[in-house]
């Protein structure tokens, strides 16, 4: 199990997108042209290759762009990359994000409403 809070920089960034994927780990390795093993390697990096951030994001369907903006050659298809003025390009970028942190957001509400949900049933059981 990889302990969150020792990852830094791009590499927590990798980590915490592919858990948020609908894609595990491997399959998100896999599809991004490596082993599982390497995947764990990459997580690691704090300074993780834009090239190989960009392969990841390719293959789960993420763009890496809005957290790191200096990658929107890698991602040329991207709505920032239609932005008119740097302020457009700026909201984009907010609104996208705030999208994500929303859908996250969501997510662990949902878990720990089921965490709940087990908790009390445990104690139900204690009880009996």
């Amino acid at each position: 199990m990889i302990d969150v809070k020792k990852l830094k920089g791009r590499g927590r960034t990798l980590y915490l997108t592919v858990q948020a994927s609908k894609f595990s780990n491997k399959v998100a390795a896999e599809r991004a042209g490596f082993k599982e093993n390497t995947y764990y390697t990459h997580v690691k990096k704090e300074d993780l290759s834009y090239v190989i951030l960009a392969k990841y994001g390719i293959a789960i369907n993420h763009d890496f762009s809005i957290d790191y903006p200096e990658m929107d050659e890698y991602f040329p298809d991207n709505l920032n990359n239609n932005a008119k003025t740097p302020t457009e390009k700026e909201h984009l970028q907010l609104k996208d994000k705030y999208t994500k942190l929303l859908e996250a957001h969501k997510e662990l509400q949902e878990r720990y409403s089921d965490l709940q949900v087990k908790y009390f049933q445990l104690l139900n059981k204690k009880d009996e």
